[in-house]
């Protein structure tokens, strides 16, 4: 079946990841053996959430599910957890499992936003003196000392975040070198869009952009830019429930056109 929608495919290749369906031939039997242990119980049910979209009709049991081994899963691992209970709320916000199955949102998380945002603002302020000039410049040079002086105050403050009120020095010059993969400054350029869609809820939208239009270059770069960025983008389509970034899909596998989860550097 093909899934164009972006956050379908997401929790699809998250649920793979714990467990692929071929996984468990006979997954209810193994969610409620008596005996089974919480590893079983988990995949088995990772297993579960994959095959209800395929039949698009809802599934009465699933509350049984969650009702009964709930807290269970709820131990596992962040990465399974998270996989695990955005499944639930993606199934339930389509209709396809009760209301009753609905998580709370520090459970859809994996990585919770103070353990990301120290990684993205060094990253940031890695950025070199030439990189500021270049930053300071796309503009077709407009402003440019305006833009290097504000550039100059955000690094230089220890959460790089934008002055209050301020949604043009140096916001705009950062957007555009952002948008420019290979450019002088891009890498920082996209940590300090990131950190402010962390903080916003990617209020602008800009980090869904950056992800639509760069999601190969961005699978590409070297660590530990990689694991920095997407653990971010990760965090904002956990954490914002109607964060969906048209992503194209083409003919693509799954795993090429998702989120693939990462450990913090």
């Amino acid at each position: 079946m093909k899934h164009a929608d972006f956050r379908e495919r997401q929790v699809l290749a998250d649920l793979g990841r714990v467990a692929p369906p071929e996984s468990a031939p006979d997954p209810w039997a193994a969610v409620f053996a008596p005996d089974g242990w919480p590893e079983t119980r988990a995949a088995a049910t990772a297993v579960l959430l994959q095959l209800i979209p395929e039949t698009s009709t809802p599934d009465q049991t699933a509350e049984d599910l969650w009702l009964a081994y709930r807290q269970d899963l709820l131990t596992q691992p962040a990465p399974i957890r998270a996989a695990l209970m955005n499944g639930f709320d993606h199934l339930r916000r389509r209709g396809l499992v009760a209301e009753t199955c609905q998580p709370l949102p520090e459970d859809c998380i994996t990585h919770p936003r103070a353990d990301l945002e120290q990684a993205p603002i060094a990253l940031a302020r890695q950025m070199t003196p030439a990189e500021v000039d270049h930053t300071a410049r796309p503009d077709y040079g407009n402003d440019a000392a305006q833009h290097r002086a504000a550039l100059a105050t955000l690094l230089a403050d220890t959460r790089v975040t934008y002055l209050p009120g301020e949604f043009w020095y140096p916001a705009e010059v950062v957007e555009l070198v952002s948008h420019v993969p290979g450019a002088p400054g891009h890498v920082p350029c996209l940590a300090i869009i990131l950190l402010d869609a962390l903080r916003t809820g990617d209020l602008h939208g800009s980090a869904g952009f950056q992800l639509q239009n760069q999601f190969a270059e961005i699978l590409a770069l070297p660590q530990p830019a990689r694991s920095v960025l997407l653990a971010a983008f990760r965090h904002i389509y956990e954490a914002e429930r109607n964060w969906n970034p048209s992503v194209p899909a083409a003919a693509l596998p799954i795993d090429q056109t998702t989120l693939p989860c990462v450990a913090l550097p």
